[in-house]
Order: structure tokens, then sequence, then C-alpha cells
């Protein structure tokens, strides 16, 4: 009788996330991976460190899903003074598209990371992490006019094909202003080399 491989009594690992690039991650994997990136954010653009109040009726952060879990993650973490916002990858890829076809090209500077925590991290992986951490509030209700709805429906459509769009959206605005650092601002053009992305 042959001895039984210990391998065969291990359960396969759920996973929980797999990237484009075909890594897949299990729940605790996730959890360090989403921590990780909101803290690196933070370091990087040397963003505040401070509770966002929930209630507060100027900021919408009334059991808002976001502030939740920034707050979560940066309750240990020495605070620094300043107002920090719960927009996530998928409010910032949507306004930015919005800027780019409806405003003038100054309002991207805007939408730079100043105080993002969730800058690089989409709606669904905020919604995941939360789940993963029993982390309760509801999804932000942005109060989005009609075009900058239809844009948000857009970016859903070429996600099918390409789910790293929103990732690539915000990438190249960072790519803008490293080629602008001479200048006093972004170009002044509404396409800002950034339409080459949706190709």
């Amino acid at each position: 009788m042959k001895p039984k491989n210990k391998n065969q009594n291990k359960k396969p690992k759920k996973i929980v996330w797999k990237f484009t690039n075909k890594t897949e991650l299990t729940a605790q994997e996730f959890m360090h991976y989403f921590e990780k990136k909101v803290k690196a954010t933070i370091r990087k653009y040397q963003m505040p460190i401070q509770e966002i109040r929930q209630g507060n009726k100027k900021q919408d952060n009334k059991n808002n899903l976001n502030a939740s879990v920034i707050n979560s993650i940066i309750k240990n973490i020495h605070l620094r003074k300043g107002n920090l916002s719960s927009e996530s990858l998928t409010d910032i890829s949507n306004k930015i598209l919005y800027a780019m076809m409806y405003q003038n090209s100054r309002n991207l500077k805007k939408l730079l990371p100043k105080n993002q925590p969730l800058y690089f991290l989409s709606d669904k992986e905020i919604q995941l992490y939360a789940e993963l951490k029993k982390i309760k509030g509801k999804p932000k209700e942005s109060r989005i006019n009609k075009k900058l709805n239809e844009i948000s429906k857009f970016i859903e459509t070429i996600e099918q094909k390409n789910p790293d769009i929103r990732l690539n959206i915000v990438k190249a605005l960072l790519r803008t202003k490293e080629k602008s650092k001479n200048s006093c601002v972004l170009p002044h053009t509404k396409v800002c080399g950034l339409f080459g992305i949706l190709g």
C-alpha cells in the first residue's frame, strides 16, 4: 500500500483576486496587498493622515464605505494634519476624462494625487477588501451629472477588454505631469496625449 502524499491532504488555496498578469491572491494576500498600496500612496505623495469624519455633509461621508476603509487602515499611523478624500481610482479616472472633454485642461492639476489614499484602488477592490475585513458602510453615491455618468459607462465598456483602463488613465496623467515639470501647468490641450490609452 502506497503512503499518501502529504500534498493530497492540503486544501487548494481559495483565490479571491486575479490580476491581468495572471497573479492570483488569497484573502490574506489580497488584504496585505491592499493595505500596502494605501500606505505606499500616502507615503509617496505625503498625504495627510487624519480620520475622515463620518456624517460630514460637506464631504458626504455619512456611512461612506470608502471613508470607513481608509480610517481602518490609518488608525495606527502617526497623524499628519490635513483633510483626506475618499475618492477612489474609479472616481478619479471618470473625472480625468470629464476634465479633458468638457473642461479646461488646467482642471487636470486638481486630479493629481494629493489627499486620496485610494487613488490607485478601484471600487471593486475596495468592496472586496471591506467584505473580507467585515467593514460596514455604503458605497459612495457620487452626485454626478449626465455627461460624467456617460463617461463612467464608457470606461466600463472598455474595461471588458482592458481591465486596467482606469489605472492606465491615471498613470497617463502622472506621466504627463512628469513631462511638463518645466512648465507652470499641464499642457493647455484637452487631449494631453491621454486619449492614446483608449485605443
